[in-house]
């Protein structure tokens, strides 16, 4: 997103620190909701007051709302009207309140962009259309837009990562739903895009792995391109992860290594998916040095455009009791109780100047 501003020292203004107020700025701008341990990672701070301070704060200045979750653990939502519009972001939805699933979603993209604060990151509707449009050249028509005849592009607001090369991860956040019609959904709406550049890889991001070989076929069932990474019936996550799997398959017999986390991960993995008398045959032909990977990958690949379907697991936990609007005061992590009649912004002239370039 780009402003003619900073709009750290907006927030600063009325009492944050510059920390506290990048955080809360990063948050208005991806997800609306935060965790506790998400501030504490933004800071690299696991335990402490540190956070306590903050969400006290922005409690005693009516801008945040809490949501409680059972055991004691609470969600933030970020709701003030004024911060958001003060920030560049008045019509941002992230304010208003959402549902169960829309709130998962909205914390695994914040703690992935936690895991990408060194990477350049297409965070805006219009960061999007014009990377998109000015690049590519691809025509608006053909970037996804908001169902119903909407005008609003990207509306699921999943951040897309570029690089350097101007190469291209999209992500699609799985908040643990039992169906996949929601990815299918996705990847209908991106379908034009996708065909229309040279390549790209999606990242399919999910706290649980049950969705990944499912989706995994539907991405190579719409998207041809998806057999150009070995996405096959015999190796449904690709030829990657069987080559990943022959070499933990191999590391495991013949103990050449000590045996990782990850080997054993990707042997689990492996024993419910390469099953048939083939899998077992390119074993015994990996094991005895008799093929490798090169004839492997030409054996499951197929020439085609660039396409990467990856499935990430990501290590984190959410909440998983049902959410509520909390009603009562909670004085140590946030209450739903605005300030009495505080004034927002009380530093005028440098506040209203910046609000006048570009906050409204």
């Amino acid at each position: 997103m780009t402003l003619n501003y900073d709009p750290v020292p907006v927030l600063e203004s009325v009492g944050y620190t510059e920390r506290e107020a990048a955080f809360l700025y990063m948050v208005a701008l991806h997800s609306g909701y935060f965790l506790r341990r998400q501030y504490g990672r933004f800071i690299q701070r696991e335990r402490g007051a540190i956070a306590a301070q903050l969400l006290r704060k922005a409690v005693a200045l009516g801008h945040l709302q809490s949501v409680a979750c059972g055991q004691a653990r609470f969600v933030y939502h970020l709701t003030s009207k004024e911060v958001y519009s003060a920030i560049g972001l008045a019509a941002s939805q992230h304010r208003r309140l959402k549902g169960d699933a829309q709130i998962k979603s909205r914390l695994m993209v914040l703690d992935f962009v936690l895991d990408h604060l060194g990477d350049s990151i297409l965070d805006s509707s219009d960061a999007k259309l014009g990377f998109f449009t000015q690049n590519f050249g691809l025509s608006e028509t053909l970037l996804p837009h908001a169902s119903g005849g909407g005008t609003r592009h990207f509306p699921e607001e999943f951040p897309i990562l570029i690089d350097e090369q101007r190469s291209v991860r999209f992500s699609f956040f799985d908040e643990g739903t039992l169906s996949t019609s929601g990815f299918e959904s996705f990847l209908s709406q991106y379908r034009a895009i996708f065909a229309a550049l040279p390549g790209f890889e999606l990242l399919y991001l999910a706290d649980s792995g049950h969705n990944f070989e499912r989706a995994a076929k539907i991405f190579a069932a719409l998207y041809s391109g998806a057999r150009a990474l070995g996405v096959t019936s015999m190796t449904p996550r690709g030829v990657d992860h069987f080559l990943e799997y022959l070499h933990a398959y191999e590391n495991n017999e013949t103990q050449k290594r000590p045996i990782t986390l990850r080997d054993l991960a990707v042997l689990r993995e492996g024993e419910h998916i390469y099953t048939t008398l083939e899998h077992q045959a390119l074993c015994g032909a990996w094991k005895i040095g008799s093929t490798s990977a090169e004839r492997i990958r030409q054996r499951f690949q197929q020439q085609g455009p660039q396409a990467k379907f990856t499935p990430v697991l990501m290590p984190y936990s959410y909440p998983l009791y049902q959410f509520r609007r909390e009603r009562k005061p909670q004085p140590q992590l946030g209450s739903s109780a605005r300030s009495s009649g505080l004034p927002l912004f009380q530093q005028e002239v440098p506040q209203k100047q910046l609000l006048k370039k570009g906050g409204g």
